[in-house]
């Protein structure tokens, strides 16, 4: 069985990479041991890529390239194009977690952002549930489906 695909909104890595969240630490966990897939699309990396050139996360951020370069390792490329048929989100910008989600046949987005979470209900649909990080189930959400599968 492969792995559950998550798709991480730039403000989640942020938790991850600069803040240490413990929110997130479930995920820190599941991508250490492997246990989960992380998409990721040119337009997310590329966002990640600007907002931690941020100049706010001046002494926070000591090596901006090793970040980016660890996000690299952590996820995996996926193509998402703009589909006009998918839930709209209200901030534009944000679309591109959406399609992401949809179009790598992730299990799970995690945000924080209200915007995206108001989605929540419109996604399942597509097999998409839209969480909080302190909303996932990880890892004993994983081992258990994986229990029950033939």
């Amino acid at each position: 069985m492969s792995a559950p695909k998550l798709v991480l909104d730039t403000n989640i890595w942020l938790d991850l990479f600069v803040f240490g969240d413990q929110r997130s630490a479930p995920i820190a966990a599941a991508l250490a041991d492997g246990t989960i897939s992380v998409p990721i699309s040119q337009g997310c990396f590329d966002e990640f890529c600007v907002v931690i050139d941020y100049r706010k996360w001046d002494g926070m951020v000591a090596d901006r390239p090793a970040l980016v370069a660890r996000l690299a390792a952590l996820t995996t490329r996926v193509s998402a194009l703009p589909d006009p048929r998918l839930p709209r989100c209200s901030d534009g910008d944000d679309q591109k977690f959406v399609e992401l989600a949809v179009a790598s046949g992730a299990r799970w987005l995690l945000t924080k952002d209200r915007a995206l979470l108001k989605l929540a209900r419109r996604l399942r649909p597509y097999g998409v549930e839209v969480l909080r990080p302190e909303q996932w189930p990880g890892v004993a959400a994983i081992t258990r489906e994986a229990a029950l599968q033939p």
